[in-house]
């Protein structure tokens, strides 16, 4: 293979040095076999997985042992739950190649809160395809992207990741690589599992109370099972936390130094009472005689403090307004699901089966504060109404004709935004065996709808017309009447009216409803007798319909709202696929050729907005002598823009911009419009996996394994970011210039679309290890040890955007979520009664920004953090098979996450997708299982 092919750099063939020795979790090594020497129970669960048919190699067709040429890993149920996380989606983010998109924490936008998607090879959530027991989950917001908290997690018996190469066999999407779910649904019994959390500081607060039940009925003939979870926490202050209350964030530095620098206790410039920037119109004495009055809660005038140092918008220390205090470290969240199905034998060979499924989230939390700050001030005129008469007199005496005028507003309460995602899933199925071959039919229909309010929001062309107010007949009016005007006293927190807050105020409201249609057939079995072997192959066809609608309130369709503003919009595609796939057996007891197996897919899938499209899969299996496996995979994956990146009618929100047209002055409350665009085409990605699998035959309960994987997006779909659109129009990119709309220098809005990129990549390598073995009565009858461990180095996280050169975003742990080096270690001893459990989770260190010197910024290097977790369990024999009861410690040492502000408007200390945010936090609870 050429070194085009395979292109390994320098900092890759150190980290397949150093990976060699650095352990790593899970049985990637390997696709069902958790290490060499399973225990019986092991071998039971593998064989009644191959028996009922759930694939769990990878691959379409089911089959035993390590002979997946695709990298695939497999965590069981008490993996999942070893340190009892608060969701599913929190136990998946230890692994190394998922990162964390979004969830309960603070910065997660105006929208989808409260909600947790898993998002492969950090190419994003939209690339990452879920399913449940093989099928399709449908999509939980806008975006195209499964919230996983709907799972039940109390019946989930497995989870398999496979991270290259799946689309052929799973299906469009699934460019990065696949979740899947598998169920118990052989499940007999009752399952309670319940905890009560809380962090050593007193809050975060957290309550789950998670069960399942099975029975058969009908002589075994019928199953019922039902599973059914809650979870509420209230979540943390950022002033309850010295980290995140202090300021930390970026300004402008002084002539000769770096363009941006970090420093503690950044304000932004301006008063919750209002402050005067400076007046206009009059000479330029005349008009900083103005600047720095401010006026205090109860409306008296004061000398506003610029603190030590002061640029632009933002300011070191003085009267400014500490932005890090406006949002939730972590944000309240209250969710439930219930799941059922039942199935029946309508013969031996054909079982009928339905499955129902519900869950919510909501979740309430604050965005933070009407803001008329520099880039969006108040003009105040001297016969204002409520103006003090000696600012007044000064302004005509001085020949000042107005005043700019800042506010930060919390009369009343801040922004806040209301939550509230629901999901509905029905499954009708047919299911079967013929002559060795297994099919299944079935039809699914899913619905997912979002209510999102956000309360209390400025109105904005309102607000202007409020504030200008004057004096008729003795009554304060507007100076402008028209629609109701009522006005609005600036001077002072708490100073403007009810009735002034209720016209200058208001909800925005959005209703967006997803719908999933799709009928799928597949059948899978041994073809013939080959050579060395069954020849086995699957084959199967599907048909889907994704619909979707969003409806807004009035003023958010005319934009009247400071920000968020949801457009009205709806759209449909329609997706058929058909897919064959099959495993070779090529060669077999050989010399040098112990085994050696083919797996090749091919996937045809028609879209109605884009045509048709293939993919492809390619994959070896090499075993030349026992205890090694090669293995390796070149497919062919693809995505299809979905419905709202083709259809959405926009949003609003507000960026915050460093302008290098403008001295590098940082602009607050941009407007930045995100809309869709339907001339999206879809994306294709090439992807080479390589890797091997070993278990040494002289240290039993040992396997290792190493895999390589390189995957090429053209035409990515992607959302270019404010600041790096600002970025490339100044380095001469004409396409970017072309969303920036100016006013004279003055920047008015930024139009945001996603559009298909030249290219995105990624590049790394996974370690595995797993090792288990038998070491007495250690801690009680039977004990047990095992090491299971994963990490991950990412060599390349590339993109390319029309007209610029690629930007390699690996390493960087400031403004993204992408290390060089992450990992996780576990540690068990258990017993028959006793269980200790230790985990380590490391992120490695990198850039703030990977494109930015030290002459753009004084933050170079952000040092790595690792974190401990601790859990005792111990089990009481009590009724049939016990109560289990445990205390966990997450974050054992409390460590604080590293101060790297992520690039926003609003100040925020860390990056919230990387590190531990809320500090040691307890959980107490008990497993309980008849």
């Amino acid at each position: 293979m050429s070194a085009t092919n395979f292109p390994l750099s320098g900092r890759m063939l150190q980290a397949l040095l150093v990976g060699a020795s650095f352990v790593s979790l899970s049985s990637t090594a390997h696709a069902q076999a958790d290490v060499s020497d399973q225990t019986a129970q092991d071998q039971e669960e593998d064989s009644s997985a191959e028996d009922s048919g759930i694939v769990v190699t990878g691959s379409r067709i089911a089959s035993s042992g390590f002979n997946a040429p695709t990298p695939v890993t497999a965590l069981n149920d008490q993996q999942l739950t070893a340190t009892a996380p608060s969701t599913i989606a929190d136990a998946l983010r230890s692994l190394p190649s998922l990162t964390n998109t979004t969830g309960p924490q603070r910065n997660s936008g105006t929208t989808n809160g409260g909600q947790s998607f898993l998002n492969l090879r950090s190419l994003g959530s939209g690339r990452t395809l879920t399913l449940l027991d093989g099928r399709r989950f449908p999509v939980s917001a806008l975006t195209g992207s499964v919230d996983v908290n709907l799972i039940p997690s109390a019946l989930i018996k497995r989870v398999e990741i496979v991270t290259g190469g799946a689309s052929a066999a799973y299906g469009s999407d699934a460019v990065a690589g696949v979740v899947n779910f598998i169920l118990d649904k052989e499940f007999e019994g009752v399952r309670l599992d319940t905890h009560f959390g809380i962090t050593e500081h007193g809050d975060n607060e957290e309550y789950k109370v998670s069960g399942a039940f099975g029975k058969s009925f009908a002589d075994g003939r019928g199953r019922f099972i039902a599973a059914g979870e809650y979870f509420d926490t209230e979540g943390v202050e950022p002033i309850n936390r010295d980290w995140s209350s202090q300021g930390n964030f970026f300004i402008n530095g002084p002539a000769g130094g770096p363009t941006r620098i970090l420093s503690s206790n950044v304000l932004t410039v301006g008063t919750y009472g209002g402050m005067i920037l400076n007046g206009n119109g009059g000479s330029a004495a005349a008009n900083a005689a103005f600047a720095g009055i401010q006026f205090l809660p109860d409306g008296t005038m004061a000398p506003y403090s610029f603190g030590s140092y002061r640029a632009g918008s933002q300011q070191i220390g003085g009267d400014g307004v500490n932005t890090e205090l406006y949002q939730s470290i972590a944000r309240p969240l209250t969710r439930h699901n219930i799941f059922g199905r039942v199935d029946f034998e309508l013969t031996p060979d054909i079982t009928i089966y339905a499955e129902g499924q519900y869950g919510q989230s909501e979740t309430t939390y604050v965005n933070g504060a009407n803001r008329n700050q520099i880039g969006n001030a108040l003009t105040i005129r001297p016969d204002n109404a409520f103006l003090p008469q000696s600012l007044r007199d000064q302004m005509a005496a001085t020949g000042v004709t107005s005043l700019t005028f800042l506010r930060h507003s919390r009369d009343r309460g801040l922004v806040t935004t209301n939550n509230k995602a629901s999901t509905y899933r029905y499954v009708l199925g047919l299911e079967g065996e013929f002559s060795g071959w297994k099919w299944e039919a079935y039809y699914q229909h899913g619905r997912s709808k979002q209510d999102n309010d956000i309360l209390n929001m400025m109105i904005v062309s309102r607000m202007t017309q409020a504030v200008d107010a004057i004096l008729v007949n003795g009554q304060i009016v507007c100076r402008n009447q028209a629609n109701g005007c009522v006005p609005f006293n600036p001077f002072g927190e708490n100073a403007p009216s009810d009735a002034a807050l209720d016209w200058t105020r208001g909800t925005s409201t959005s209703v967006s409803t997803l719908d999933l249609d799709n009928v799928a057939a597949n059948i899978s079995g041994e073809l013939f007798e080959g050579w060395a072997g069954p020849i086995s192959v699957a084959l199967g066809a599907e048909y889907r319909r994704e619909d979707a609608l969003v409806t807004a309130d009035p003023l958010s369709q005319s934009f009247s709202f400071i920000f968020g503003n949801p457009q009205p919009w709806s759209g449909d595609v329609s997706v058929k696929e058909g897919f064959v796939e099959a495993n070779v057996p090529l060669l077999t007891d050989t010399p040098g050729f112990e085994e050696l197996d083919f797996n090749g897919a091919v996937r045809l899938t028609d879209y109605s907005t884009s045509g048709s499209i293939w993919s492809w899969k390619l994959g070896l299996s090499w075993v030349p002598f026992d205890g090694l496996r090669l293995r390796g995979t070149r497919s062919r994956d693809i995505r299809a823009p979905n419905v709202n990146e083709l259809f959405s009618g926009g949003r609003q929100f507000t960026g915050t911009i460093t302008d290098p047209f403008n001295g590098n002055i940082v602009v607050n409350g941009i407007p930045v419009i995100a809309g869709g665009n339907p001339g999206l085409v879809p994306e294709v990605a090439n992807t080479l996996t390589l890797g091997a699998v070993i278990q040494p035959a002289a240290v039993t309960g040992l396997s290792f394994s190493i895999d390589y994987y390189d995957i090429k997006v053209s035409d990515a779909i992607a959302t270019i970011a404010p600041q790096q659109l600002m970025d490339q129009c100044f380095a001469g990119n004409n396409f970017a210039c072309s969303l920036i709309i100016r006013n004279g220098t003055t920047i008015t809005r930024i139009n945001q679309s996603p559009v298909n990129l030249d290219s995105q990549r990624a590049r790394g390598v996974d370690f595995e290890l797993a090792y288990r073995s038998d070491v007495g009565d250690l801690i009680g009858p039977d004990t047990q040890f095992s090491l299971r461990a994963i990490a991950g180095y990412l060599d390349k996280l590339e993109s390319q955007t029309p007209g610029s050169p690629p930007i390699d975003r690996a390493g960087e742990v400031g403004i993204s979520p992408t290390p060089h080096w992450s990992g996780t270690t576990q540690l068990r001893l258990s017993s028959e009664t006793l269980g200790l459990f230790l985990q380590g989770r490391y992120i490695g260190g990198g850039a703030w920004d990977i494109t930015k010197g030290p002459n753009d910024v004084d933050l170079q290097h952000i040092p790595a953090r690792f974190y401990v977790d601790a859990q005792v369990s111990y089990k009481l024999p009590v009724l049939d098979r016990g109560v289990e009861l445990f205390v966990d410690v997450r974050n054992l040492f409390d460590k604080d996450p590293p101060i790297s502000p992520a690039n926003a408007n609003i100040a925020f200390a860390t990056n919230t997708a990387l590190y531990e945010m809320i500090g040691r936090n307890f959980r107490v609870g008990a497993r309980v299982r008849f």
